[in-house]
């Protein structure tokens, strides 16, 4: 198979795909906060596992920034 055709159906499974996401996408968009909104408050697991962080425990003290990923 030469590049030019893998490209295409490159291409073509993304368009496909996107057409089944972006209802999905929609309807998930309306329940977001919007930008300048406050983040809703959550409590997660520390990175020990042995405690939980609860955003609101940080609220007016300092600022917090979020990280979804992996650092490997």
């Amino acid at each position: 198979m030469s590049i030019i055709s893998e490209l295409f159906d490159d291409a073509r499974f993304v368009m496909q795909y996107r057409r089944r996401t972006m209802p999905i996408q929609k309807e998930l968009d309306c329940h977001a906060p919007r930008p300048g909104d406050l983040a809703p408050d959550f409590t997660l697991t520390d990175s020990t596992g042995t405690g939980t962080i609860t955003l609101s425990d940080f609220n007016g003290k300092k600022p917090v920034a979020l990280v979804f990923g992996s650092f490997t």
